[in-house]
């Protein structure tokens, strides 16, 4: 299992994630974005999973289980 995260890891290793896949200034122009605007994740998660059903959502959590631990 997993180890929890403490609030203050979760920030920068969620900045590391994005600079890995992004680099550092396309990370810093989408952190900064993202605090100027107004955010509402309920939409947000609602518009980015409303076209999977529960049994593709599922499907998509176990492989990313799996990756992870690969």
């Amino acid at each position: 299992m997993a180890r929890r995260r403490s609030n203050q890891q979760i920030p920068k290793q969620a900045a590391n994630a994005l600079a890995d896949k992004l680099g550092r200034v396309e990370t810093l122009r989408f952190l900064a974005r993202v605090s100027r605007e107004p955010f509402d994740y309920q939409r947000w998660r609602k518009d980015y999973f409303s076209h999977l059903s529960i049994d593709e959502l599922l499907d998509n959590v176990q492989k990313h289980k799996v990756e992870k631990h690969s």
